[in-house]
Formats: C-alpha cells, sequence, structure tokens
C-alpha cells in the first residue's frame, strides 16, 4: 500500500511539474505571451509574481538547456 501512495505522490509532483512547465513555455512564448504589441499585460498578481519569476527563470533556464543535452545525448543513441 505505502508503494502505490510513493507512486501517486511522484505521479501528482511530476504533473504538476509538467503542467507548471508548458504554463511558463505558453507565457514567455512570442506568440501567446506579452510580446505581442498592443496585447495589455495584466499586473495584478505583479507583486506576487515577480519575487518568484526572478528565482524561477536561471532555474527554467538552467534546466531547459540540461534538458536539450539530454534530448541531444539521447537522439544520438
Amino acid at each position: 500500500m505505502e508503494v502505490f501512495a510513493i507512486l501517486g505522490i511522484l505521479g501528482f509532483v511530476f504533473a504538476l511539474t509538467a503542467t507548471g512547465a508548458l504554463v511558463y513555455e505558453h507565457e514567455t512564448d512570442v506568440l501567446h505571451g506579452p510580446y505581442i504589441e498592443g496585447r495589455g499585460r495584466t499586473y495584478e498578481f505583479a507583486p506576487i509574481i515577480d519575487p518568484v519569476r526572478a528565482v524561477v527563470d536561471p532555474v527554467m533556464e538552467r534546466l531547459n538547456w540540461q534538458a536539450r543535452n539530454v534530448v541531444y545525448l539521447a537522439s544520438l543513441a
């Protein structure tokens, strides 16, 4: 029973991480993000999000580069 609980928690964490990465990529995408001219950006949650984003952005960049390296190495195999 404990094994199922551990696997369930790990699956839940994986799903949250994957969803978070997809949302982050969608927000930073040129076609969907705040880069389109004339699209107003909402600043309702800026006091909460900006400090977190300052910490998360460098970590996500590093993870993206590490993931690219892993995919590249896997494609060579």
